[in-house]
């Protein structure tokens, strides 16, 4: 198990560390200095990726999912 569980880490944890940054900014360049992504920070993450498979495959929410979870 990695050092995040995606059911219980809010999004701010996330943008705390710069190895979850760099996944998202590998995927998703500027994602991270969105003024919408900030008002998130008190959100789970997994909440915030089922927001996300709206304008994204389920497929790549699942690896962006896996890539983090395996930090």
């Amino acid at each position: 198990m990695g050092r995040y569980d995606l059911t219980t880490t809010k999004v701010g944890q996330l943008l705390d560390d710069p190895a979850a940054v760099a996944v998202l900014e590998r995927r998703y360049p500027g994602l991270t200095s969105q003024p919408m992504v900030s008002m998130l920070k008190g959100m789970v993450a997994q909440k915030a990726l089922r927001m996300a498979a709206g304008y994204v495959s389920d497929a790549e929410v699942a690896e962006v999912r896996a890539e983090l979870e395996s930090l």
